[in-house]
């Protein structure tokens, strides 16, 4: 019987980056063991298992990336499959026992990763994916593989589209730094919350002028070349460090040129609105230095690798195969933990739904002397992919209402009933937002509304109906899904009852809102009472109505930074 070759050797060696080292002493070898490459096609076929069991994540991917500014994203998958191809030697001659204390972890992100998929949540879900990945690696190949784990899972995070929550932050820096520039440049800037006023304008650093589209373009490029041309990993932090915040100043000088530009023209360059290109141009000039810096890193720390050198570690028993049985089969335990909740996901779904609940005006919960006729209503709530729609007019001695139905039969990704893009009217146009209640027979909340509509204001009340239960809450509607799911009921709808005001003034609107459900009131009026936020809620009787009066006209508009 032929003897295996041993993992490491310390003659002529094949080295991981695919060279030939002659040695004696030459780095670590990678030489296929015969004893376990039977094993590596299994192996593989179960890690291609899992990535085909969360195959809705997966297939997300492409629309986020082909979103506007997310377009870094193609790049970053492929670089991704790149590393994962060039580590796979590694990170198997580096397995040790692996961490079997996190199989319960790799379920639990399994099982929640089945309940973002149900709602729909698309970042969430994207995140559970590339923790699972995670987690699920450190678990089959253990702690010892962990830097070439890590690294590619930290690469992998620039393409999950959460560095939007960083742009409050960098926007708010962006207004600072730049103004603190301007002033050092000698203009007379004021630098109030999100604006830079100078003699002669005002410039608002809006939330696209905070940086966050070029600092990705230069995490990513860093990342690049330091996957190209450097091996260790604070070599690599260093550098897409590096790129990152000379992208940041980039951005920071661009803003402040903008102010000096308006401050020598008094505000009348046409460069101050039209100043995108300039943004990406000096991006393009300072990715020079950038590289420039990156490879005095490269430099640096190579001198540091080569003196560590020196002294090499011992690697550990050279026995061991590439593919263990023990390998193999933590590989199972682990892909099995992590497909239960995809298994759980599919095996609901394929069980026959309920059939869409009746358009009917019982849904509202008006009093009984009120009668709803069917008619087309003059008033839209401002929601999107909804499958059908159910309009009445509402009437009584008491007034008259508008009632609207829009059902969203299976809440599919771009046609939920709560996503970004629905709102019961855009932000500009909502003067007062609050919850009442409890309201009505039903005892439900609402939220209450007043809207500046083009023709006539309105007081709005709505609510969200999913798997029988009504809300106002959007959170609590989404995790509704959860269980509409489980009881095969996905479709949702939003629940609408409107009435138009006098030109300034909501209070008859409110009493009549309320009289329907049966509720008094004191008529206080004052639309421009400020937003007491969704955890506000009245009860019922001697609530204040949303009455009149507009919110004071804000600013002439600022230039945009």
């Amino acid at each position: 019987m032929d003897t295996p070759q041993s993992l490491y050797s310390t003659g002529a060696a094949t080295r991981l980056d695919g060279g030939s080292d002659p040695g004696p002493d030459g780095p670590v070898v990678a030489v296929d063991n015969a004893g376990g490459a039977p094993l590596a096609r299994p192996l593989g076929l179960t890690l291609l298992g899992v990535v085909v069991a969360v195959w809705p994540t997966v297939s997300s991917f492409p629309p986020t990336w082909n979103a506007s500014y997310q377009e870094h994203g193609f790049f970053v998958g492929g670089l991704v499959l790149w590393l994962l191809w060039r580590n796979r030697r590694r990170v198997l001659h580096e397995a040790d026992e692996g961490i079997p204390d996190l199989l319960p972890v790799v379920g639990l992100i399994s099982l929640s990763w089945l309940f973002a998929v149900i709602m729909n949540v698309r970042l969430i879900h994207q995140l559970l994916f590339w923790a699972l990945a995670t987690i699920g690696a450190l678990t089959i190949f253990g702690w010892r593989a962990r830097r070439p784990i890590l690294v590619t899972a930290a690469t992998f995070l620039l393409a999950i589209p959460f560095w939007s929550l960083a742009t409050p932050v960098l926007q708010r820096l962006t207004t600072i730094m730049s103004g603190a520039i301007a002033r050092a440049g000698g203009v007379e800037a004021v630098i109030r919350e999100d604006t830079i006023s100078i003699s002669t304008g005002t410039f608002l650093v809006e939330s696209g002028c905070s940086g966050i589209n070029y600092l990705m373009g230069g995490l990513v490029l860093g990342a690049f070349y330091a996957h190209l041309f450097t091996d260790r990993w604070q070599t690599q932090a260093k550098i897409v460090a590096v790129a990152g915040a000379f992208s940041i100043v980039g951005n920071w000088i661009r803003v402040a040129a903008l102010v000096f530009l308006g401050e020598a023209t008094a505000m009348q360059s046409p460069y101050i609105e039209d100043h995108l290109w300039q943004g990406w141009a000096i991006f393009t000039l300072l990715m020079i230095p950038t590289y420039f810096v990156a490879r005095r890193i490269e430099e640096r720390d190579a001198r540091t690798q080569a003196a560590e050198a020196e002294a090499p570690t011992p690697k550990g028993d050279v026995s061991t195969p590439v593919v263990s049985p023990a390998l193999m089969g933590r590989a199972r335990r682990t892909a099995l933990a992590a497909v239960a909740g995809p298994i759980l996901f599919y095996a609901v779904g394929v069980l026959p739904t309920g059939g869409d609940p009746d358009l009917d005006p019982g849904v509202f919960g008006v009093a009984d002397d009120w009668e709803a006729v069917a008619e087309p209503a003059p008033w839209t709530p401002d929601f999107g992919g909804f499958d059908a729609r159910a309009d009445w007019v509402v009437r009584s001695p008491d007034g008259t209402l508008q009632g609207t139905r829009l059902l969203f039969a299976d809440q599919q990704q771009g046609e939920e009933l709560i996503q970004y893009n629905n709102r019961i009217a855009p932000d500009s146009l909502v003067a007062a937002s609050r919850i009442i209640g409890p309201v009505g027979v039903s005892r439900r909340f609402v939220h209450e509304t007043v809207v500046r509509d083009a023709d006539v204001p309105r007081v709005v009340w709505h609510w969200y109906r999913v798997a029988g239960f009504d809300t106002p809450f959007e959170s609590k509607a989404k995790l509704l899904e959860i269980l509409a799911f489980f009881r095969r009921s996905p479709a949702a709808e939003l629940v609408v009852l409107s009435a138009g005001c006098a030109p300034d003034d909501c209070t008859d609107a409110a009493r009549t809102l309320r009289a329907a459900f049966g509720v008094t009131m004191d008529p206080t009026p004052s639309a421009g009472d400020p937003d007491p936020g969704e955890g506000d809620s009245g009860a019922g009787e001697g609530d204040p109505a949303i009455g009149e009066g507009d919110p004071a006209p804000g600013e002439a508009d600022p230039a945009r930074g």
